[in-house]
């Protein structure tokens, strides 16, 4: 009698949860494991999580119209598309009101009128910026030797900030920033804590690069750079104890910062006449800021006390007082334990764009105030949030104390990890309690008040050709979604000043902002009111077609 074997075939479904389970389980591990030389195992996992998160953030940001509340991330947007469509295209359309690198990201993205009009564009470069943060993050935590929990800790921080997350879904600049900054920071711990010897052109690609892109990004970059040069410097020293080889490390990271900054002056001399045209020129910072204080800004210039006051409530605003707390505890045990070795200078090189913002404000050459600063207001709070890779490791690293020394480890990380999930839970409860959205909401609420939003709608909805006169070079433009060719604006300089001269001539349409009345501010109109009001003839050849609070349209009469 034969003996008839049983084979057992697993199904389908079981090979399926199996291999889920051990996908799984391998993926926890690894985000546990120890860096190798070039590879943190466990970055690809980071990289699916913040990209979840960006895309879920996007389609609801975009939905609503809150990814282009702010008009300078319309202006953004704008920049980059006039450098093709433009009745004078050029990479000189980059101007010099904004470091150009977020601007060139977008270039790209922005050919897609759908994209430009919308604001997906914005959102696609915020979300590789989230990642990019939320990667960095982890492999500088991986890097300084601390675990699984800890590394975790210092993603959530940055993927339940809402605040982060919400300007991740818009084209401004500072998700850009930080995502530079924490790259070079990340690829300075790899040279500075390496067990092999890094040569000068890892340390000039993976930190040097990065920063170079921070620089040309936004002005923290230039402080990141400065002080990233001393720290190598500093590293190299200690290392070897040759001056010759500090000073040869040292050039390599900030040889490419130092190409960067020589393009950026070259390309102001050449386009402007004046190779600090950023700094001094008509639309810098400084020029734009001249006549604040007689509004009653920048009270807190000249006064460390005032300005340390007006930033700690813009950090509360936007970072959250839990993790400033946990992470003020993290910073004091970091210098109990290592004092400034190695390991701590990498950490502190995550807080210089915090100490340039309030340098910069001491100075008067950054605006920010919230509603306990002097005037109350919103107004730039946003930048604080380059802090969050910086308080994210502390609170990283006061995780991994726990977990190498306390006794009730398990009752402190649970604790933290409470504290954190309560603060998230606060920001969605509400999201005004973000000074960043709020000032968003702040932002949309006064389009609507004055007029603007329904003038902009009217004239895209009713456009049907012909070039338009606007005294607006990019922050409405996307709303209203026409190609930017059809514009006679100040980005286009002379073309702009004769259609200003003769309209009829250039132009079919023409939209214009007339004085307001009564807010005794000495308002005048925009440029085209006051240039067409000295033109007799601009009635007998423009018929006013729609009229929303201050701003009206006019559209030329027969054709």
């Amino acid at each position: 009698m034969s003996t008839l074997e049983v084979v057992r075939v697993e199904s389908p479904p079981d090979s399926l949860r199996n291999l889920v389970k051990e996908r799984v389980r391998d993926g926890w591990a690894a985000l546990d494991a120890k860096p190798a030389d070039r590879a943190v195992p466990g970055t690809l996992i980071i990289v699916g999580i913040a990209g979840v998160v960006a895309f879920v953030a996007a389609v609801l940001s975009i939905r609503s119209g809150a990814a282009m509340a702010f008009g300078d991330a319309q202006a953004h947007l704008t920049i980059a598309r006039r450098v093709t469509d433009s009745l004078s295209p050029g990479f000189s359309q980059l101007g010099t009101v904004w470091l150009p690198v977020p601007q060139l990201l977008l270039l790209p993205l922005v050919q897609s009128t759908t994209f430009w009009h919308t604001g997906i564009s914005g959102a696609i470069l915020g979300g590789v910026a989230l990642m990019g943060i939320s990667s960095g993050v982890y492999r500088i935590a991986a890097r300084l030797g601390i675990r699984r929990f800890g590394r975790l800790v210092a993603v959530l921080i940055i993927l339940t900030n809402s605040s982060l997350v919400y300007e991740s879904t818009t084209a401004m600049t500072e998700p850009t920033l930080m995502m530079w900054l924490v790259a070079s920071v990340a690829g300075l711990t790899r040279w500075t804590l390496s067990k092999r010897d890094l040569s000068a052109g890892e340390l000039m690609v993976f930190a040097g690069l990065p920063a170079a892109a921070a620089l040309l990004s936004r002005y923290e970059g230039w402080a990141l750079t400065f002080v990233g040069t001393l720290v190598v410097a500093l590293v190299a020293w200690r290392r070897r104890k040759d001056v010759k080889y500090a000073i040869k490390m040292a050039f390599a990271f900030a040889l490419w910062p130092f190409i960067a900054l020589s393009w950026w002056l070259i390309y102001n001399f050449a386009v402007f006449g004046n190779p600090l045209e950023f700094a001094n020129g008509q639309y810098s910072a400084s020029a734009l800021q001249v006549g604040l204080p007689n509004k009653g800004f920048l009270l807190y210039q000249g006064y460390a006390g005032l300005t340390i006051w007006t930033y700690a409530w813009a950090l509360i605003q936007t970072v959250g007082i839990v993790v400033i707390l946990l992470g003020l505890i993290g910073a004091f045990v970091l210098t109990w334990r290592r004092g400034l070795d190695n390991h701590a200078l990498m950490v502190w090189m995550l807080a210089v764009p915090s100490a340039f913002i309030i340098f910069a404000m001491y100075v008067g050459q950054t605006v920010m105030s919230n509603d306990h600063a002097l005037p109350a207001a919103l107004w730039n709070n946003r930048f604080a949030l380059s802090a969050l890779p910086f308080l994210g490791i502390l609170v990283a690293y006061l995780c991994q104390s726990l977990v190498d020394k306390s006794r009730f480890k398990r009752l402190g990380l649970s604790l933290i990890a409470l504290a954190i999930t309560f603060q998230a839970a606060w920001w969605v409860v509400d999201l005004n309690h973000s000074a960043v959205f709020a000032e968003a909401t702040a932002s949309t609420a006064q389009k609507v008040d004055s007029g603007a939003q329904a003038a902009m709608r009217y004239l895209g909805a009713n456009y049907d050709g012909g070039s338009i006169l606007i005294d607006e070079s990019g922050g409405i433009l996307p709303e209203i979604g026409i190609p930017l060719r059809e514009y006679y604006n100040v980005s286009i300089g002379d073309l702009y000043l004769e259609a200003l001269a003769d309209p009829v001539a250039y132009v079919r349409w023409v939209f214009m902002r007339i004085p307001t009345n009564g807010n005794g501010d000495g308002d005048r109109g925009d440029a085209i009111y006051g240039a067409v009001g000295e033109l007799g003839s601009f009635l007998s050849n423009y018929e006013e077609v729609y009229e929303s609070g201050p701003f009206r349209i006019y559209r030329r009469i027969g054709n």
